[in-house]
């Protein structure tokens, strides 16, 4: 680097050269020529005392084209004066050596002084030679090890690491800095390390245990009571010590203590006391009043206990309160009917009933009479004319049911089902002379059976009637409900009620949408079983309703066997624990496996689908078909396009024709359960099958396409075709077969005849369907990279644009229409649903038309029989003489047939790619197998 001074020479380090850079001349007005500098004629020019200079940059515009004017020196910040901007030397030449990077070892201070320069070493660092202060770069600075020292740097407790120039330090374990545990000499604060209470933190010491800190540690003791074991405190068990008669001692955390056992009381008094010296003695609860048995019931002393039991016509009630209580067969009453529901509560309140719930209160009121009468009679018998009187008075009061909120009818219904309940069980207390006892209202009948004989053999079935309904049961199932000394069955119809509890109080749990998408109606009247015992559901053989419809069945409509469940919203019908038994025109019947506070109807209804969308969907079905039926026949008559690959899109047509055609016409034919289910296991074959047939197409496609560059490449065509049969059909008959082994009830639904959504029956279908999409998708694509490759390589003039837009059309609509469009009907959800139904249905529906176009219309070989039949020209064309279909029955050692190397070939096999249904199956029965209610 340059160095200028104004002695008129200019330097660099080791050599000099002459060359006038300043001169007198430069000093401008007010300033003098000292000692090759300009100073101002007020400052000071001794050369022993520090000058303060302004040096200038003015420069000499005569002397431009020489180095230019006096420069700025470039001097180290000791000789700078910032605040007054002056610079301050005692010399006039000064020169910066520290700017040379090189004259100071490393880890060394370059200190720039007066012509000349010295270097210390930085901290934590010592010269080699001991200087504090030295010039040279063979002079090296050393690390200092300053955890040598004594005493070490960090302090007690600590560990001292030396560092580059520095050191860390690190307090031992169990001590803490509050600098930080890594502490490195430089950095503020001053380390110290000082001891950790460890007590203060959770979890040092085990359970049950006591902490005591230490200088550095800490160690634990276990408590009194506990003993120390593997590290952990363990409970010293008293009991295993102490022996004491009638009593029980019970080991607590730390300590133990002792009870009397039930019926005997320590003779201290205490309730848990410590020590062998205290005596448990016998309790005579029988003396105690009142009772411990309550009411209707008989004490009996005996040593730490009693016992009790019930008058002739109680029973004990395991829902009472803590002591023993009698009550009759168990039935609500009106304290249990009340708490659950606040509509009742409305009525039952000590002021005036408000205006609003006055009819509510009257009706409901009356039937609570009812229910009294049935809880509150001790001796006399019940008598059911009198409660079927009573409450036939409020069902006729039509009018005013009509005026209640959906709330206050629920409430009413339900305390009338309760009521009627009530009363029948508590007539089989006491039964009248006669066992059979049948009672008629206008609105209400009752029968009623003592069963005594009836039921010698278990295989026996009971028949009830009323009001035209029945209900069978068999006498295992009477056995099956627990019943203790009078065992009664009854049957009760009501007449009326279903106006009420109408189709609005219809609630699915399992198909929250139920309401919107069927269109329901009432159509039987309200019926209840009602059995004694304790147990009331969960029969191993059900019980059979027979109901009979209140209008025809209609053709289009399919019954539904629902239940009163009261605790969802007050009262609901729901699809619980019942299903279609048999339907006909005139009656449906139910099979049910619970009687407990039962009302079944059967609610008629169909799918609320918009009308376009219901004309779009069997419009497109009948097109599908008949394109299916145009398909079939080219298949067949066509004689030139005869070949493997036609065969194979033959028999996935069949299978699509028939599965359309039986989906069509039967699948909403639940009237018999039998014949449901049988339609439901030819619909699944036949879905299966088209499955099976596409898996078959992917396979030999495959192997055709990967023996291309091969002489004798048709392989494949040696596969005999009732193999292929045996593949498509037998295979499915299989899973058809196992499946309905294994669950013969999954076949039927209560609203379709298809495989059952809610036992998880669904993916006997799901599974293969699923397998075969993912296998035939890779062969798919492994097949499209090998062709794609070898075309790569062949005459690019092959592939004219005529043909790549076909190819592209074809390969977008398989894809797509065939293969990916069930996915339409997975989002019917939200504000897109209405949208993605008339999708789901337009595409789904015209299946067999795409199929027509796509291998018949578009193929040129096709349309060139097509054309010759219409014209009747016998002539074959010269297209129909070759083989460009796949899997072509040309014998494969004529090469001048079948080149597997010539581009025609290549783009022909590249057409017939695009041919293949990877996915061909249904997609609207698709979508209804996952979601029922999607059916249109």
């Amino acid at each position: 680097m340059w160095r200028r001074d104004c002695r008129g020479q200019q330097r660099t380090k080791g050599r000099r050269s002459r060359r006038r850079i300043c001169t007198e001349n430069s000093c401008g007005d007010g300033e003098k020529w000292v000692h090759m500098k300009c100073y101002l004629d007020t400052e000071p020019t001794g050369l022993g005392d520090p000058l303060k200079v302004r040096v200038r940059a003015k420069q000499d515009q005569q002397h431009q084209h020489h180095s230019g004017a006096c420069e700025k020196y470039k001097l180290s910040g000791s000789f700078l004066d910032l605040q007054n901007q002056h610079l301050l030397f005692p010399d006039p030449g000064c020169v910066n050596e520290c700017e040379d990077t090189t004259v100071c070892p490393a880890y060394a201070i370059c200190t720039n002084t007066l012509d000349s320069y010295y270097c210390t070493c930085k901290g934590g660092f010592l010269s080699s030679n001991g200087l504090m202060r030295f010039q040279g770069p063979e002079v090296t600075c050393k690390d200092i090890d300053e955890c040598s020292q004594s005493p070490q740097p960090c302090g007690a407790n600590s560990v001292c690491k030396n560092l580059q120039g520095r050191y860390k330090c690190s307090c031992l374990p169990g001590f803490s800095s509050p600098t930080g545990n890594d502490w490195t000499s430089g950095k503020p604060g001053h380390f110290s390390c000082t001891d950790i209470d460890e007590c203060l933190s959770d979890g040092v010491c085990p359970e049950h245990a006591e902490c005591i800190n230490s200088l550095g540690s800490y160690n634990c003791s276990c408590q009194v009571g506990f003993i120390s074991h593997n590290s952990i405190c363990e409970d010293i068990d008293e009991c295993l010590y102490i022996s004491l008669s009638n009593a029980t001692c019970t080991n607590t955390p730390g300590s133990y203590f002792c009870t009397c056992s039930p019926g005997f009381a320590p003779s201290n008094g205490q309730l848990n006391f410590t020590g062998q010296d205290v005596e448990c003695r016998d309790i005579d609860e029988c003396s105690q009043d009142p009772s411990p048995c309550g009411p209707s019931s008989v004490c009996t002393n005996a040593p730490g206990s009693y016992s009790c039991s019930c008058i002739e016509g109680f029973r004990p009630d395991p829902e009472g309160s803590f002591n023993f209580n009698c009550k009759r067969i168990p039935f609500k009453c009106k304290e249990d009917v009340i708490p659950n529901n606040e509509w009742v509560q409305q009525c039952q309140v000590g002021e005036a009933v408000m205006a609003e719930y006055g009819s509510f209160c009257t009706l409901m009121n009356a039937t609570f009479s009812v229910l009294d009468n049935a809880c509150e009679n001790k001796t006399t018998v019940v008598s059911l004319k009198s409660a079927a009187e009573s409450l036939t008075s409020v069902l006729e009061q039509t009018s005013t049911w009509s005026n209640f909120s959906q709330e206050e009818t629920s409430a009413l219904a339900t305390v009338i089902l309760e009521s009627v309940k009530s009363s029948t069980l508590a007539a089989f207390l006491k039964p009248s002379a006669n066992v059979t006892q049948t009672v008629q209202t206008e609105h209400l009948e009752i029968e009623s059976k003592i069963i005594q004989g009836e039921c010698a053999e278990e295989n026996m079935i009971l028949h009830f009637k009323a009001k035209g309904n029945e209900m069978k049961i068999q006498c295992s199932t009477i056995k099956e409900s627990e019943s203790i000394g009078t065992i009664g069955v009854a049957f009760v119809s009501f007449s009326g009620m279903e106006l009420f509890l109408d189709e609005s109080f219809f609630q699915d749990p399992q198909n929250p949408l139920a309401n919107s998408q069927r269109r329901l109606k009432m159509n039987s009247h309200v019926v209840q079983g009602i059995m004694t015992g304790e147990k009331q559901d969960g029969f191993s053989n059900p019980v059979i309703y027979t109901l009979e419809n209140i209008e025809p069945k209609q053709t289009f409509e399919s019954p539904i066997c629902v239940s009163w469940n009261t605790d969802m919203e007050g009262g609901r019908w729901i699809p619980s624990g019942c299903k279609i038994h048999e339907v006909s025109e005139m009656y449906t019947t139910c099979s049910c496996h619970h009687m407990m506070n039962l009302a079944v109807i059967m609610a008629s209804g169909e799918l609320t689908t918009e009308l376009p969308l219901h004309i779009i969907s069997h419009v497109g079905l009948i097109i599908s078909l008949v394109c299916l039926v145009l398909a079939i026949a080219t298949f067949l008559l066509c004689r030139a396009i005869h070949n493997h690959n036609t065969y194979l899109h033959l028999h996935l047509c069949v299978c699509l024709f028939l599965a359309k055609t039986l989906f069509l016409t039967g699948v909403d034919k639940t009237g018999n359960q039998t014949g449901c289910a049988i339609i439901a296991g030819f619909l699944h074959y036949l879905f299966l099958a088209c499955f099976f047939w596409m898996l078959v197409e992917a396979v030999m496609l495959f192997l055709m396409v990967r023996n291309l560059k091969v002489m004798n490449y048709f392989s494949s065509r040696n596969i005999k075709m009732w193999y292929l049969c045996a593949f498509g059909y037998g295979l499915p008959g299989l899973v058809v077969a196992v499946s309905a082994g294994v669950q013969p009830q999954g076949y039927g639904m209560h609203n379709r005849c298809w495989l059952n959504t809610e036992t998880g029956f669904i993916w006997s279908f799901l599974g293969p369907v699923c397998a075969i999409i993912l296998i035939n998708s890779i062969l798919l694509t492994c097949t499209l990279c090998i062709l794609r490759q070898k075309l790569s390589s062949v005459n690019a003039e092959v592939s004219t644009l005529k043909d790549t837009r076909l190819l592209t059309f074809k390969a977008f609509a398989q894809l797509f229409i065939l293969g990916c469009s069930w996915v339409l009907g997975i989002f019917q959800i939200g504000s897109m649903a209405s949208i993605m139904a008339y999708l789901f249905t337009i595409i789904n529906s015209l299946q067999g038309t795409f199929i027509f176009i796509i291998h018949c219309l578009l193929n040129r070989q096709v349309r060139e029989e097509y054309r010759k039949c219409i014209t009747r020209k016998t002539k074959r064309s010269p297209e129909s003489q070759t083989s460009g279909m796949l899997l072509s029955s040309v014998p494969s050692t004529s090469k001048s047939m079948w080149d597997p190397a010539s581009p025609r070939t290549l783009w022909e096999a590249r057409i017939s790619v695009s041919d293949y249904q990877f996915c061909s199956l249904s997609s609207q029965s698709f979508v209804e197998a996952t979601d029922p209610s999607a059916m249109a």
